[in-house]
């Protein structure tokens, strides 16, 4: 699946959003505004989008700025411009308590949002790293236009405002949703990811004028689908533009393969795919693991067999306990460099991973900012079988 969706509370947008996902991944220096951030870590800015924006005030394609992420996301659901509106009331002469209420949007929320991340197949996102500029633009129009349309499918026939005693009434917000839109380059691992993180207002307008909050069950609920019309778009539009054709690759044995561009070698696709082999490894650890625990009287914890939920649960753990350091975030021509000096190594095997340490000093990352990163990234310590990870199995 192509399209990830979590939600976003209002604490997040301080402590995690506005350090990080904004500014690319990167982490954002403390008392540097937004766009110079952006800027230091070569990641354009911030982009509003949705059919909600007219009754804002805004306009697609805008710039999104720091306040406004704030506002309508950080303070539990409040006008983007909301600090200019509160100023213009108390000039008018409006009582303090009068202005701030000018700019809430409805009730106040805790879930102010939702972040959906929307990324291409594999072979399409390395097209866009190893191709010349002119696949490279394609490939990001068609990349944006896609998620265009997933969010007018997400508007017209997903997103519903629940209101009344316990929600009982439903209606579709008639002017749209607003959602900020920020585009990210690469992976943790390194490896090129091209991929958007889509926040999602839950504020949406009413007929009757009064703003509520959509139903976020039904977002969930959607996310497949919304990656299948994304997934579709993009591949269709790609293939027509630079005349390119599809095939079916097996990802997991068992499955219903998945359409990829054709003629991408297979040892590329793969080159992207070392995060996926590390958090494979530990699942297979932590399943190992979870079939053979017993308790003090040498009783088994659980069914010799790994449920779906239960290998869900493990899954997480294991990409918890894989997940590398973020690096510090570069311009795109660096990292389609450094991605192309990567790749070719990756033919010889081995020596992939011998002179990882080697691009990473001739890039200039180095040790102290490593170091950093570790100290902020919290260490999930490796669990013995009975250990706390296994108990949060047991009911």
């Amino acid at each position: 699946m192509t399209a990830d969706i979590r939600a976003i509370r209002a604490g997040q947008m301080h402590r995690y959003y506005l350090r990080e996902t904004v500014v690319g991944d990167g982490r954002c220096p403390a008392c540097t505004p937004l766009r110079v951030a952006q800027e230091q870590a070569g990641d354009p800015a911030g982009r509003w989008m949705g059919r909600g924006l007219a009754a804002l005030g805004l306009a697609p394609g805008e710039e999104v700025t720091e306040a406004q992420l704030r506002n309508l996301f950080g303070e539990r659901g409040r006008h983007p411009d909301a600090d200019r509106i509160e100023a213009e009331r108390l000039a008018t002469g409006d009582s303090p308590k009068k202005a701030f209420k000018a700019g809430v949007l409805g009730h106040r929320v805790t879930v102010t949002g939702v972040d959906f991340v929307f990324r291409p197949q594999p072979t399409i996102y390395l097209l866009w790293a190893f191709g010349d500029e002119e696949t490279r633009l394609v490939i990001e129009a068609a990349h944006e236009r896609a998620i265009e349309r997933a969010l007018e499918w997400i508007e017209d026939e997903v997103a519903v405002i629940r209101y009344g005693k316990d929600g009982i009434y439903r209606a579709r917000p008639p002017g749209g949703l607003v959602a900020a839109r920020f585009r990210h380059y690469e992976a943790r691992s390194g490896r090129p990811l091209l991929h958007d993180h889509l926040l999602l207002s839950v504020k949406g307008q009413r007929l009757d004028g009064k703003w509520g909050a959509i139903h976020t069950t039904a977002l969930y609920e959607s996310t497949v689908a919304a990656s299948a019309l994304y997934n579709e778009l993009v591949a269709a539009e790609v293939c027509e533009t630079l005349g390119l054709a599809t095939e079916p690759r097996t990802v997991t044995p068992g499955r219903r393969p998945v359409m990829e561009i054709a003629g991408v070698p297979h040892e590329l696709i793969r080159w992207t795919a070392r995060r996926s082999d590390q958090i494979a490894a530990c699942l297979a650890e932590l399943e190992h693991e979870y079939v053979t625990a017993v308790d003090d009287d040498g009783e088994p914890w659980f069914l010799p067999v790994v449920s779906g939920r239960a290998r869900a649960k493990l899954n997480t753990m294991a990409a918890r306990k894989t997940r590398p350091p973020k690096r510090k975030t570069r311009p795109l021509a660096q990292l389609r460099e450094r991605w192309k000096v990567s790749a070719i190594l990756s033919l010889c095997g081995d020596c992939d991973q011998r002179f990882e340490a080697d691009l990473d000093l001739a890039w200039g990352v180095s040790h102290r900012q490593k170091e950093h990163d570790q100290e902020q990234e919290p260490v999930v310590p490796e669990q013995k079988a009975g250990g706390t990870w296994l108990s949060r199995f047991r009911r």
